[in-house]
């Protein structure tokens, strides 16, 4: 191996180690600060052509939207995208899923992300990502966009293991988070003073 697939295996293994011991794993410069800003100005593109959706909750056959639960805009990621930073962030991805699958044996066959757009006192109320009727969803990941985050620009990931003391996490760019999307209640607080950019991934079996 040479030393860029030597960091990626030891990224891959802190995110494993702490989703072991802890419930979750977390691990800073998981993409390099050049695509972390390509990935944020693809949220700008988005938004300048009405492209950023709001975003609701279910399936889609029990979908609906409900500000009071969840504020967020988004657009999906397309499986076979041309954007070249998209291109790298599904690489390393699917790269992740062939280290799980052979290391974990989880049987990951696919996965699905999309963009999450937070505007300025938006938020996401506590919930888990596994639906009632659908419960193909096994990990859920969530890659940061944002540049200089501080703990005064509100927007904190809350994880809520069971018989844990609850997690917070703030969402400074380049920060990945991996956690069960079937155990692990979560909720996103509301961003104080800017927009709180971010790629919501889940992988599928």
């Amino acid at each position: 191996m040479n030393a860029e697939e030597i960091q990626e295996q030891l990224q891959f293994e802190e995110l494993i180690q702490g989703l072991i011991a802890n419930d979750y794993g977390i691990c800073n410069n998981f993409i390099l600060p050049s695509t972390i800003k390509g990935l944020s100005q693809n949220i700008d593109r988005l938004n300048s052509v009405g492209k950023m959706k709001p975003s609701g909750i279910g399936t889609s056959i029990t979908y609906k939207k409900n500000k009071k639960i969840r504020g967020d805009k988004i657009n999906w990621i397309a499986e076979k995208s041309t954007n070249p930073f998209e291109i790298l962030y599904l690489k390393k991805l699917e790269n992740f899923i062939l280290y799980l699958n052979k290391t974990c044996f989880t049987a990951i066959r696919n996965f699905e992300s999309h963009y999450a757009n937070y505007e300025k006192n938006s938020f996401y109320k506590r919930h888990i990502d596994q639906f009632k009727n659908e419960k193909g969803r096994q990990f859920s990941i969530v890659l940061y966009l944002n540049n200089n985050w501080e703990e005064k620009d509100g927007g904190i990931l809350s994880l809520y293991p069971k018989n844990k003391d609850s997690i917070n996490i703030l969402p400074l760019g380049g920060k990945i988070v991996l956690f069960r999307s079937d155990q692990m209640e979560h909720e996103v607080h509301a961003s104080l003073t800017r927009e709180r950019r971010s790629i919501a991934t889940w992988l599928k079996n």
